[in-house]
């Protein structure tokens, strides 16, 4: 009941963040607005096409979990973290792209993976799916993540942009603990996810730049997938040529995910946050 109870309590506040982000958004493209012309014109702006590849690393990765059997009783929520000592930090290779068709039309995609270790005895049984596991316990926690998406430009200019997105994450995710003899693990593929999000670009120079980009979505697919995202995007980048620019982010992600198969249900909570340093290319 109290794991029940701080499931509830992590959405409550995830929503909290994601009404802060967007008005965080909201103020910042605000204020890149108001701010005045850009110093000089030597860069192109907008660009027809941009790559983004960086090393991106995250802390403090919280993740809950737990596996249903749909023939037995109801199982109990793992900490993956407390519970089975699974890593809290990791790093990822994360690519990002963009082809604008016009002025005001573009496709956006994205690929990164994060995978997850952990090792530990633990002191209690642990009823995962079908079966009882305890003592030694090894786990491994995977996702992969797929996004495209359709942008509109709403408003911009030599200086700032500010547009709404829309598109799908196609979230792939795999949960596996392994007690020696007794072992259990699921692979979870989900339906496409669709999400919405605002996006701001704003030059200080031609050169130097920061960004903005907020994703969101709600989701009940005839009882079988339920749950939310958030993903919150904050950058800055220095352009060194013409078509070549080194940058910053910082990234905030998480997900509360219910997916239903044939043999069990999967439920899902974690969050995670971190930096990247990443280098960009523009055509």
């Amino acid at each position: 009941m109290a794991n029940d109870v701080t499931i509830v309590k992590n959405r409550q506040e995830g929503l909290q963040r994601g009404m802060l982000a967007v008005l965080l958004g909201m103020l910042v493209c605000i204020v890149l607005f108001q701010a005045g012309p850009a110093l000089a014109e030597d860069v192109k702006y907008p660009d027809r096409f941009m790559l983004r590849l960086g090393g991106y690393s995250v802390n403090n990765v919280e993740t809950i979990a737990r596996l249903d059997s749909n023939n037995a009783p109801v199982g109990v929520y793992v900490d993956f973290n407390k519970d089975l000592g699974m890593d809290t930090s990791g790093t990822v290779v994360r690519l990002d792209g963009l082809y604008r068709f016009n002025e005001h039309h573009g496709l956006g995609f994205a690929w990164y993976a994060l995978k997850f270790n952990g090792s530990r005895t633990v002191s209690r049984t642990i009823d995962w799916g079908d079966i009882t596991i305890g003592g030694q316990v090894d786990s491994e926690l995977r996702f992969d993540v797929y996004k495209v998406s359709y942008q509109y430009s709403l408003f911009h200019n030599e200086q700032a942009e500010l547009g709404a997105l829309f598109g799908f994450h196609f979230l792939k995710t795999f949960v596996g603990i392994d007690a020696g003899v007794t072992q259990a693990k699921t692979t979870a593929i989900t339906a496409p996810l669709p999400v919405l999000g605002l996006y701001a670009d704003y030059h200080f120079t031609p050169r130097l730049s920061a960004y903005y980009n907020f994703q969101f979505f709600a989701i009940n697919y005839e009882d079988k997938v339920k749950g939310a995202l958030q993903d919150f995007l904050l950058g800055v980048e220095y352009r060194m040529f013409r078509n070549i620019a080194l940058g910053v982010a910082y990234n905030k992600f998480s997900l509360n995910l219910e997916l239903v198969a044939d043999a069990a249900t999967l439920y899902l909570n974690t969050s995670w946050n971190g930096g990247m340093l990443y280098g960009t290319l523009y055509f």
